[in-house]
């Protein structure tokens, strides 16, 4: 399924989902220490302005990342970390993307998230 037939009404509201979050921060965990890495941040639930949950991650030898979480749609994808007031996310693929799947998760790549949006995407 492409990550535009994901959209549907309240997906941007922010989405507090106490089991999936709990299972997708397992898998973050999980996927960190089988890449040599390490949790970096506490997790940040989904708030006002942000509908996902977000953590950091450093990966050996890699940058900082941000593994995020929409629990609206089940949705893992990574970016770059940056400032927390950017708007705009660098997208990467998710380190460790498999572990996830196996969790029931769904996985966005980079190229499906720096697709642009279209009137025709949304539903009214």
């Amino acid at each position: 399924m492409e990550i535009v037939h994901l959209l549907q009404a309240g997906v941007t509201k922010p989405h507090l989902d106490r089991a999936a979050g709990a299972t997708w921060l397992a898998m973050v965990y999980d996927s960190a220490r089988a890449l040599h890495g390490v949790v970096t941040t506490s997790v940040e639930e989904p708030t006002v302005g942000r509908n996902h949950y977000r953590v950091g991650v450093r990966l050996r030898d890699a940058k900082p990342l941000s593994i995020l979480f929409s629990a609206a749609v089940f949705l893992v994808a990574a970016a770059e970390q940056q400032d927390p007031h950017m708007i705009q996310s660098v997208f990467v693929d998710v380190p460790g993307g498999d572990m996830y799947r196996r969790a029931g998760l769904r996985v966005a790549t980079r190229v499906e998230l720096d697709q642009p949006l279209h009137e025709r995407h949304c539903i009214f």
